[in-house]
């Protein structure tokens, strides 16, 4: 269960008309290349990309699968910090120094893991301790 999120005008890559599919896909698997172009700025570089209506339907395509990317990315580091915690025993404090974080935000991870975010974002089967050594 995702948890309730407003999404007011959230732009999926479908909805980009000034741009075709093949440069959404392209902008959706490589935004670099395509932030690159655009600090560049060398001229007519937003042809490609449907000029400034294009831009500012891919900016919001993007931003839509960035954020939905980080979530993901944020449950996983849930689930292996969890995995940590709980079958390896590694202490809290071991864990904040690998990540580079306080022991209080790998409490924060553990306890949104254990609601349950991993298996939200596809990733229930590593709730299982042997999906990490198999």
């Amino acid at each position: 269960m995702k948890p309730d999120v407003v999404t007011v005008g959230s732009m999926q890559p479908a909805d980009v008309t000034a741009a075709s599919a093949e440069v959404v896909a392209e902008v959706l698997r490589d935004p670099a290349t395509f932030l690159a172009a655009a600090a560049e700025a060398a001229p007519g570089w937003s042809v490609r990309y449907g000029g400034p209506e294009g831009v500012a339907q891919l900016t919001s395509a993007l931003h839509e699968h960035l954020a939905q990317l980080t979530q993901s990315n944020a449950a996983l580091r849930g689930a292996a910090v969890l995995h940590l915690a709980t079958h390896r025993k590694v202490q809290l404090l071991t864990i904040a120094q690998l990540l580079g974080v306080t022991k209080g935000a790998v409490n924060h991870v553990i306890r949104r893991a254990e609601l349950g975010a991993s298996s939200e974002f596809g990733f229930a089967k590593l709730e299982a301790p042997d999906a990490w050594d198999s």
